[in-house]
């Protein structure tokens, strides 16, 4: 066993000189939770005032509203982000964002934290949208109601500019952040998507035989294409050293398939090594166990040979 994989799992090959694998079940792994960064639950304007000082060095933008859900004030990040007119705000599927789901009404509603939302901002209508993450806090006067609302706007773009060397991929916590929106938008709409883990082929051995160097712009390129053959609106992350994680909104496994079986012949016929993967469907579970899954594939797909794709039979 591995990883609660029988090496004896159920697979076949689909069709002839296929590399796609199909696989049996898979455990899953507890969720994993992320912390806001806070100041004082009573804290008072002066300190929220350094708190929106301190956000704008990391590159995050902080709206602060008042009990009544007015706007009070908002730091540069913030500025830069919103424009001079009221901005348009969209939910995770595109669509406008009812004023009753706007992050600081449902605080102002429940007296609870919301934590990384996925939202998209366009600063006029025809402008492009701009994805963020975004997070809200009360803050409690003396008698514990709620006196104002913090929240914070993280431009994805940006962040990952600050953190990933590779053009359009997104950095491991963005990437698992945006698994974990696109699960609540899946659970509230009932819609499909799928996932899939993909690794690049005896990449410790290139990066031995040919140096570190080379081996990051093997990433990088991989990077890049995985990026180039996906629709717009598909997401990549790095995961790990030598890992993709890869989220495909509004599609079946069924129907994800066929792309990713052509990025992956793309793959072997443009670079020095081949990639396989692991290929799953959102039925639910939490992103841990999501990723937990596709990853037990993807170690399916390796030992059965490289460059192959690996799928769960539940889907089919």
């Amino acid at each position: 066993m591995f990883n609660g994989l029988s090496r004896r799992a159920p697979a076949r090959i689909l069709g002839y000189d296929t590399r796609v694998v199909l696989c049996g079940s898979y455990p899953f792994m507890p969720n994993s939770s992320y912390r806001l960064p806070l100041v004082d639950l009573r804290a008072d304007d002066a300190e929220i005032g350094r708190y929106a000082k301190l956000l704008d060095t990391l590159g995050i933008g902080l709206l602060v509203f008042a009990a009544d859900g007015t706007l009070q004030s908002r730091n540069v990040q913030a500025s830069a982000l919103l424009g001079e007119t009221t901005a348009l705000w969209e939910d995770e599927n595109g669509r406008p964002l009812a004023t009753d789901d706007h992050l600081e009404i449902q605080v102002l509603h429940s007296r609870q934290p919301v934590r990384q939302r996925a939202v998209g901002i366009r600063k006029v209508e025809s402008a492009p949208v701009i994805r963020c993450t975004a997070s809200a806090v009360p803050v409690l006067a003396n008698d514990g109601s709620v006196r104002r609302v913090l929240l914070t706007l993280t431009d994805l773009k940006q962040r990952l500019a600050a953190h990933s060397a590779l053009n359009g991929v997104f950095s491991e916590a963005d990437i698992v952040l945006l698994l974990d929106d696109e699960g609540r938008r899946a659970r509230r709409y009932g819609t499909p998507f799928a996932i899939a883990l993909m690794a690049i082929d005896h990449f410790p051995e290139f990066c031995e035989a040919r140096g570190a160097q080379a081996g990051e712009q093997v990433l990088a390129d991989v990077g890049q294409l995985l990026c180039q053959g996906l629709r717009e609106f598909d997401m990549v992350g790095r995961f790990s050293t030598d890992k993709f994680l890869l989220i495909l909104p509004n599609v079946s496994v069924n129907d994800a398939i066929i792309g990713l079986e052509r990025l992956r012949e793309l793959v072997e016929t443009t670079g020095p090594l081949t990639i396989s993967g692991g290929v799953s469907e959102f039925t639910g579970e939490d992103s841990a166990a999501l990723i937990e899954r596709v990853h037990s594939l993807l170690t399916v797909a390796r030992e059965s040979g490289c460059n192959r794709l690996c799928l769960s039979l539940d889907f089919f």
